[in-house]
């Protein structure tokens, strides 16, 4: 499987694009690319993939994008473009002017057995975040509460306020409450005794 077909394959299974003809029209000019998607409902990005090989010249990838994104402003497209550069490695001079008028993400040609996870990597700005599974978001704030808690600080009142903790600030202030009440009482009896 080639990198464009990864990319293709990770935007459509999980960012829910869809792929478009090709080649594909913006108004009545014909654009060709290796793959051109466009984003689903949440968002309304157009990716274009475009494989670079060694046949392949920097400055026709160059017009190709700027009669794109030109097109697409002529007929007031509210539509940003990001352009995946696959396969070979573009000129720095071929990059930062497709910058000018899009996103343009580098992927190269990642091999080996981590090469999906390096692509999505990189499209990651192109996916929606991924919620974490209901299990990873079960927090056990009492065991972490105790860990940061240090050892001088921990004892009879910090077990009482976490016991009323469940109950809302109202029963925290409580326990608090009655505790410095306890020991300003315990100070007063004590001065009563001296004297």
């Amino acid at each position: 499987m080639s990198t464009s077909d990864r990319v293709v394959e990770i935007l459509v299974e999980e960012g829910g694009y869809r792929a478009l003809p090709r080649p594909f029209k913006v108004g009545s000019q014909s654009f060709d690319f290796t793959h051109a998607l466009v984003a689903g409902e949440r968002a309304n990005d157009i990716v274009i993939v475009i494989e670079l090989r060694g046949d392949t010249a920097d400055d026709a990838v160059i017009r190709k994008i700027l009669a794109l994104t030109r097109a697409l402003d002529v007929l007031h497209s509210k539509r940003p473009v990001t352009a995946v550069l696959t396969s070979g490695q573009p000129r720095s001079e071929t990059v930062q002017s497709i910058s000018k008028v899009c996103r343009v993400l580098s992927v190269g040609a990642p091999s080996g057995p981590d090469a999906m996870d390096a692509v999505r990597d990189w499209l990651s700005v192109l996916l929606p975040l991924a919620q974490p599974s209901a299990v990873d978001m079960v927090i056990d704030w009492e065991a972490d509460l105790r860990a940061a808690t240090p050892e001088g600080v921990k004892g009879v009142l910090m077990e009482a306020l976490i016991k009323a903790a469940p109950a809302g600030q109202d029963a925290v202030e409580k326990v608090l409450a009655d505790d410095i009440g306890g020991a300003v009482r315990a100070v007063l009896d004590s001065d009563g005794d001296t004297q």
